[in-house]
């Protein structure tokens, strides 16, 4: 990996790493940066996903074992986890900028941009300029403030924003009206009732075993594991930065018994929420797949 004192790059660091895993969608990083002739970064797998335009010159994407020429006016999405490696031409070396970000909203974010194409990682932008202007914003506001933080995503959402509607992917048709996708984002607005799976089925008309099946062939995962996980991942969120008490944690994702939700923690974390709690804020706690 080659380096040069012509980037820019503002990483927010006022934000806790796990809190920024747990919000619904956040703003982690961002950086314009004109690279030298075959300049490349990789291979590597990051934890948050993110996106470059390409605002001139041109260069290589390589990802899932393929390689995708880019160039100007053009963008690269590369998800979380993913291994990738991009190159800049030597004859013709590419200027760029990018914006990082995570939470648990944002998977179906990068889908809606990809058009639920798994393979579409190089996309066509009007002006990659544009979104170049809206990072020079936010690197011309870093810092450590809370107001930073605040209008860093604000910026952020505004040129997500811009970014759907430019490539059509807010368009009431485009949307992914499959029923995995109409299950979890049921789960995802009302995990905090004491909700079944069989709720969940019954809200989108389908018998719950059905849903099942077709949830974990989309999904890798059942429904009650996806329930699962989002209510624990707001647990944990409420048990770090909030005083509510153990059983208001337990209503806020769907426990009306705060026995069951101890004993639900206790199983995915291995500790009780309250030790959870005294040893994340100590920070003396193991490290865990959950975070």
């Amino acid at each position: 990996m080659c380096y040069n004192k012509l980037m820019r790059e503002y990483t927010d660091k006022l934000t806790d790493w796990n809190k920024k895993s747990i919000s619904d969608f956040v703003f982690y990083n961002c950086g314009i940066e004109q690279c030298k002739g075959g300049q490349f970064y990789g291979p590597k797998r990051r934890d948050y996903h993110f996106i470059h335009f390409v605002v001139k010159g041109e260069g290589t994407l390589e990802i899932k074992g393929n390689r995708y020429p880019v160039h100007e006016n053009q963008l690269f999405i590369v998800p979380a986890e993913e291994v990738s490696t991009y190159q800049s031409s030597r004859e013709n070396p590419w200027k760029y900028c990018w914006i990082g970000f995570l939470g648990i909203q944002s998977s179906q974010m990068l889908s809606s941009l990809m058009h639920c194409d798994p393979r579409r990682f190089v996309i066509d932008c009007m002006d990659a300029a544009f979104y170049e202007r809206q990072i020079e914003i936010i690197l011309g506001i870093s810092g450590k403030q809370m107001s930073t933080h605040l209008r860093s995503n604000g910026i952020m959402y505004s040129l997500m924003g811009t970014l759907l509607e430019e490539l059509g992917a807010d368009d009431p048709e485009d949307l992914d009206m499959s029923i995995p996708y109409q299950a979890q984002q049921y789960m995802d607005q009302h995990y905090h009732n004491n909700l079944q799976i069989a709720d969940v089925a019954a809200a989108i008309g389908v018998h719950a075993n059905y849903l099942s099946n077709i949830f974990q062939e989309q999904y890798h995962k059942t429904p009650k594991q996806y329930l699962s996980g989002l209510r624990l991942k707001k647990a944990r969120e409420l048990l770090l930065y909030t005083e509510h008490p153990i059983y208001i944690v337990a209503n806020s994702v769907g426990f009306t018994d705060q026995l069951a939700f101890s004993k639900f923690f206790r199983r995915m974390m291995g500790v009780s929420p309250s030790i959870y709690r005294m040893q994340r804020r100590h920070g003396n706690a193991k490290d865990s797949n959950f975070l």
